[in-house]
């Protein structure tokens, strides 16, 4: 197969939008060719508030990476973010329709269709559907019935829905960027097609993506994805700690957390003294390293006591043999592998992009997890399109990540 076409990834985020352009080989791989980070404005929880900075933040990032890979972007994978994003658990069964030639392509579509047809709450969109699993005649976790014999077939789905007001609004702020919205994909999921490998998707394992606005946890196991949740707490909840806590600005805050923030045991028993400019650089005053690990701390602990119990209430805390994975600009904090392990009580890894050829040193960074995860689930669809229907859902376009955000936004905007 011949590929020679870009594919581009926008991740706009609450504190910085991010555009990375990859190219696609004639071998089928994947390259980056250029990247445009940039702080955001006018975003809040992951949701858009000020639509107009949010189109100039979006737009100089576009610029930044088209001036970076010398090509013109036109049309890009987009993130969705935000606690508006619910899952749903659906459950549909179907006859064979023929037992004689064994379960069709067709029997598991139409499984998966009529598992959609479910009350979706008033004021959201149906945005992405995804397979957990199939059952054929009692057999359980089954992720590719096609070719089995069987007289039943059952699928458990899982329905990730969107705020309308929300989808339209970073619709236009794209479009009015300039650019079209090729799909929209959940930020963790995004994320997690990263920085996991197969095996862990198989045995069990928690994406946890903490930005700068929200929470993403993305929980995979079988080989499919099984429990979505977005939380509104990130880092902009500690700046706000630091601005109270010490009295400085909030870029301030996110440098001082960024360059000198830890919640290991040595910076929260240093003894180590930092100097702060305050009143515009015309006073000096000191401040104790532990004291600014003790302020970040209790917010960290209390994102990971919050994830510990949605995993628990979603019934899940016990299949995650292969851990949980940190990612999102939070994750470089120095101890907060230690710390997650220590209350939830599995082992913890970070996890940095990969999974594509030549990727540069600087962008080989959990911050950058998401928008690495959109050009490499934009080259899936790229791919899929050439296939046929696939019903296991993992990469399939029509099933997960492909059809779906276009079939929402010619709803909206058709």
């Amino acid at each position: 197969m011949e590929i020679t076409d870009t594919i581009v990834g926008i991740d706009v985020g609450t504190t910085k939008t991010c555009a990375v352009v990859a190219n696609v080989g004639l071998d089928g791989d994947l390259a980056i060719l250029g990247v445009g980070l940039v702080p955001t404005r006018g975003m809040l929880k992951g949701v858009v508030n000020d639509i107009e900075k949010v189109i100039a933040s979006i737009r100089e990032a576009r610029i930044q990476a088209e001036r970076a890979a010398n090509v013109d972007i036109d049309s890009a994978f987009v993130t969705l973010n935000g606690a508006h994003v619910r899952a749903i658990l659906s459950n549909a069964v179907v006859a064979i329709a023929d037992p004689n030639r064994g379960i069709t392509a067709e029997d598991a579509e139409n499984a998966l269709d009529i598992s959609q047809r479910v009350a979706i709450p008033d004021g959201s969109r149906l945005v992405d559907v995804r397979v957990r699993d199939y059952i054929v005649d009692g057999q359980i976790g089954i992720s590719d019935p096609v070719g089995m014999s069987g007289m039943r077939l059952e699928v458990n789905a899982l329905l990730l829905t969107a705020g309308i007001p929300q989808l339209e609004d970073l619709y236009r702020a794209v479009n009015q960027a300039g650019i079209d919205v090729e799909n929209i994909i959940l930020k963790p999921i995004a994320s997690a097609e990263a920085i996991l490998g197969s095996d862990e998707r198989e045995r069990g394992v928690a994406v946890v993506d903490i930005g700068g606005g929200t929470t993403g946890v993305a929980v995979y196991r079988d080989d499919g994805l099984s429990h979505v949740r977005i939380l509104p707490l990130g880092g902009d909840h500690i700046d706000s700690d630091l601005v109270y806590g010490i009295g400085v600005s909030k870029r301030q805050a996110r440098h001082l957390m960024i360059k000198f923030g830890g919640v290991d045991k040595e910076h929260r028993n240093s003894e180590d003294i930092i100097e702060l400019s305050k009143d515009g650089g015309g006073r000096k005053e000191v401040l104790p390293l532990k004291i600014l690990s003790e302020i970040i701390y209790p917010r960290i602990e209390e994102i990971l006591r919050l994830i510990k119990q949605d995993l628990t209430d979603a019934g899940i805390i016990n299949d995650l043999k292969s851990g949980i994975v940190l990612t999102g600009g939070l994750a470089q904090l120095p101890g907060i592998s230690d710390v997650t392990a220590d209350i939830t009580g599995y082992r913890t890894r970070i996890g940095y992009p990969r999974g594509i050829q030549g990727l540069p040193e600087d962008i080989r960074n959990p911050m950058f997890s998401t928008a690495i995860g959109l050009v490499k689930l934009g080259h899936f669809e790229m791919v899929d399109k050439l296939s046929t229907f696939q019903p296991n859902g993992v990469h399939n376009a029509l099933t997960t990540v492909g059809g779906w955000g276009k079939q929402v936004m010619k709803m909206f905007f058709s």
